[in-house]
């Protein structure tokens, strides 16, 4: 795999302060070998991974390893992770407003809750990055602290919520679902640094269904950050209870 990180170390060296950067992981539900891998490269790094649970399919024995380790770290991953979108619509599980779904959000935090206990940080990651307005304006009053998407936040609080998104993804979802092109994904990083907003700087990745290639290119995205002085951000810090 040949990857040109020039554009990065060098928007890293020009950055008038050091980027905070964090790591957000999806899909968790259980053990696995993948997430045997995922833990080990957070510690090598020492950099915490934020692990977006399914609550509904969550086990025990997920949440043993995770309260056992200080670089897992659980967020709250929608409900079900069931595609409720409208016919022809993108997939979504929180966009098309339901009566019902602001039950299962609030279901979702509880059940998390009584898995993780205050290891949980109190925030809402939507499956695809999906949800409404509508739905958001009741999730403060529901006990979440912080939302998190993909892509450059309109704002860093949204209805009384704490927003940090995530905006470099290596997989090629649309495609062959193995490693998106490096220069894009590059370019996507260097443009977040240089537009010189507050909001750190996300990295996504999905360990269930990682190849070869984006585990390494995962691997070192965070070494080459870290090489160039930026500093990985524990949003627990800011959003626990």
């Amino acid at each position: 795999m040949q990857v040109d990180w020039t554009p990065l170390r060098a928007a890293l060296r020009a950055a008038e302060r050091p980027v905070r950067f964090w790591w957000r992981d999806d899909d968790a539900i259980a053990p696995t070998p993948a997430l045997d891998r995922l833990e080990w490269l957070a510690r090598d790094a020492q950099v915490p991974v934020h692990i977006a649970v399914i609550p509904a399919h969550a086990t025990p024995e997920l949440a043993d390893i995770s309260t056992a380790s200080e670089f897992l770290i659980p967020v709250v991953h929608g409900w079900a992770h069931a595609d409720t979108s409208a016919p022809d619509a993108k997939k979504s599980e929180f966009q098309r407003d339901r009566p019902e779904a602001a039950e299962e959000t609030a279901q979702g935090l509880a059940r998390m809750r009584d898995l993780f206990g205050p290891a949980l940080v109190p925030m809402f990651v939507p499956p695809w990055n999906r949800i409404s307005d509508a739905l958001v304006a009741k999730l403060a009053a529901q006990g979440y602290r912080g939302l998190s998407t993909f892509g450059s936040r309109g704002a860093e609080t949204e209805h009384g919520l704490t927003v940090i998104n995530t905006h470099v993804d290596p997989i090629f979802w649309r495609g062959n679902r193995g490693l998106a092109d490096t220069e894009w994904l590059i370019d996507s990083a260097v443009a977040h640094i240089r537009s010189g907003t507050s909001e750190p700087l996300g990295l996504l990745t999905h360990h269930l269904v990682h190849t070869p290639e984006v585990w390494d290119f995962s691997a070192r995205f965070i070494a080459e950050m870290q090489d160039g002085g930026a500093v990985p951000h524990d949003i627990g810090a800011a959003l626990k209870n």
